[in-house]
């Protein structure tokens, strides 16, 4: 990726090490990150993160749907459902004003059956409106579906 774009990459990981299972997730991603790859753990102020790496010519952001968890657990729950889409918005605006390549990962988590439980429905709905909050703020969308990315959003590269 760096070489195609002529800079430095920076990963911002958003994950938390709340158990021993996440951990070694955590290890074990970090492991299949190329050397050259700066990691940046950020699990809650993604915006300030891009702004700081600015020497980057690529920034990831690992993962947005991690970060929607990560604010709905701050300060147990304080922040509803305003303040995590304003903090969202502000990432997307962050992005829009970073002048390298941004690529944030999400998940689409709402294509699936309704969740049976009130966090689990919440969390699912802050996702589709983020998504479409940093969609609405990209070039370029792509979907992922079985390993195979699929455009639908941004002009078609050849």
């Amino acid at each position: 990726m760096a070489e195609k774009t002529g800079g430095k990459v920076a990963f911002i990981a958003t994950a938390r090490a709340g158990d021993d299972e996440m951990a070694e997730r955590i290890l074990l991603h970090k492991k299949s990150r190329p050397k050259e790859w700066t990691t940046i753990e950020e699990p809650i102020d993604v915006a300030s993160a891009i702004v700081k790496a600015l020497e980057y010519r690529v920034v990831i952001v690992d993962c947005l749907t991690l970060l929607l968890s990560n604010l709905m657990f701050e300060n147990s729950r304080a922040n509803d459902a305003d303040q995590i889409l304003d903090a969202v918005s502000l990432l997307a605006k962050t992005s829009r004003d970073f002048e390298g390549t941004l690529i944030v990962v999400s998940n689409e988590v709402g294509m699936g059956i309704v969740p049976e439980n009130e966090l689990a429905r919440e969390f699912r709905d802050l996702a589709g409106r983020a998504n479409q909050i940093m969609a609405g703020a990209a070039d370029e969308v792509y979907l992922c579906v079985s390993g195979i990315p699929i455009q639908i959003k941004g002009q078609v590269r050849d």
